[in-house]
């Protein structure tokens, strides 16, 4: 008996399924699924999404590593190197994978196959760029029929970023509550008035939910469908989403290292430090918690890492996507994580979709201009971020910043100080239990101090 694992995530798809073995992720391809495989493949459809870099490229083993009776062939995708769930994407990420989306039933059509599904699960951020990951999401097309995906698309794209347009990009995270589609109803009560004059939202949101609603069965035997009306709807929502942006997206801390900060000097002496403790280590993968813009994650970019970027700020998150977008930085990675509040596990047993606790493990972690921010804006004490930090990485770069600070005096203005033990003695105490302190020096002209830790253990269990 072959040693594997089903993912937990992949389930539901009579087609196959995703399973580990070896350390490997591979996708089983069901008897059910062989014509439809064997079109995609065929058609060409396969080779043209490699070629534009819009689906997982795979190699096909001939191994029944499931013993499965069901088995038809198996297949090693390439391996991505960190799943993110689409409530912690930004704005841009979304519109972008919706975009994809269209392009693919577009070249589907144009091969004979349709896209059967339409759920941004199946989209992972690569190299910098959205691609599909599910192999198994494409039939063979009948014109006659309309596209099966179209509500779920509406419910999965449209719907989350109408919301962030016309009321907030934090609605996207609604998402993580329907993660079957934002129903239509919904998406309708939570957008304002002003939006009934747009046509589009009208068509494409307003009325089938009207519909629905009112359980309308069409009297008249209607016209069957055809590929013209199906190419006229996906261009028209290509045209839609493409037209799609926020109407405010600035926040206090978007432009933090151009303007908020001590100096920029400051920010610059900082950099140096930390650029010359990354090429120093060996590790290729790094969390950056407390991003903001990127301007660290840039560096370590630079470096030749692997950055997962996050921040709770979704304005800032977004305007490091689309600068690694305009810039083709393939090694980034932003994502909006409140760490105070990461992503927990949800769905079926609560191991369909992993914490972002459990997923967040990289060879470094930075922490710079956070610790102060943790304690006297969420009362997070040292010894729950030395226990967290730990778990996240074997290596540590983390600024303290002292209460004399003015940023400190800031955050304490509107506030008792209840923090006596807020001091760089305790600070090194703590985190002494959980790393081994091998660098510590003064940022010049402040009185701010960076720290180069190694983590003791990452298997300690809180008290």
């Amino acid at each position: 008996m072959s040693n594997y694992k089903q993912h937990p995530a992949s389930f539901r798809d009579p087609a196959g399924f995703i399973f580990e073995h070896n350390g490997k992720f591979y996708r089983q391809i069901n008897k059910s699924y062989g014509e439809d495989y064997a079109l995609f493949r065929k058609s060409g459809l396969y080779n043209l999404l490699v070629k534009e870099k819009k689906i997982l490229a795979h190699e096909e083993v001939d191994n029944n590593f499931t013993e499965s009776p069901q088995w038809l062939a198996t297949i090693l995708p390439e391996q991505v190197r960190f799943i993110s769930y689409p409530y912690e994407w930004c704005f841009s990420q979304w519109k972008d994978a919706a975009l994809l989306t269209l392009d693919l039933v577009k070249k589907a059509i144009d091969h004979g196959m349709i896209l059967k599904d339409a759920t941004p699960f199946n989209i992972q951020f690569v190299n910098g760029h959205p691609v599909l990951i599910d192999s198994l999401s494409f039939e063979k097309y009948d014109a006659s029929k309309p596209w099966i995906a179209y509500r779920q698309f509406i419910e999965c794209f449209v719907g989350p970023l109408l919301l962030a347009k016309y009321n907030s990009a934090e609605l996207l995270k609604l998402f993580q509550i329907y993660p079957d589609g934002i129903p239509l109803n919904i998406i309708s009560k939570l957008l304002p008035l002003k939006s009934l004059l747009n046509a589009n939202i009208f068509l494409h949101v307003r009325m089938p939910g009207m519909i629905k609603s009112k359980n309308y069965l069409p009297q008249k035997k209607q016209a069957p469908f055809s590929q013209q009306k199906l190419s006229s709807i996906i261009s028209n929502l290509s045209s839609f989403v493409q037209s799609l942006s926020l109407l405010s997206s600035v926040t206090k801390w978007d432009n933090y290292y151009e303007q908020t900060i001590l100096s920029k000097e400051y920010a610059a002496t900082k950099l140096t430090i930390v650029e010359s403790w990354l090429k120093e280590l060996s590790g290729q993968s790094v969390l950056d918690i407390g991003t903001n813009t990127g301007l660290f994650a840039k560096a370590a970019a630079a470096a030749g890492k692997f950055i997962i970027a996050v921040d709770a700020d979704t304005a800032c998150i977004d305007k490091l996507y689309i600068e690694c977008r305009q810039n083709n930085t393939s090694n980034i990675l932003p994502l909006c994580i409140d760490i105070t509040n990461p992503t927990p596990a949800i769905g079926w047993d609560n191991n369909e979709r992993s914490s972002f606790a459990k997923r967040a493990h990289a060879d470094i972690t930075m922490a710079l201009a956070l610790v102060h921010h943790l304690v006297f804006g969420k009362n997070i004490g040292f010894k729950q971020m030395a226990l967290t930090f730990s778990m996240f990485s074997a290596d540590l770069i983390i600024e303290f910043v002292p209460k004399a600070d003015i940023k400190v005096q800031q955050l304490l203005a509107s506030r008792p100080d209840i923090f006596p033990w807020y001091t760089q003695e305790n600070f090194e105490n703590v985190f002494a239990d959980y790393f081994e302190i091998l660098n510590k020096t003064e940022v010049a002209g402040t009185l701010r101090l960076l720290y180069f830790m190694k983590s003791k253990t990452r298997n300690l269990s809180p008290d």
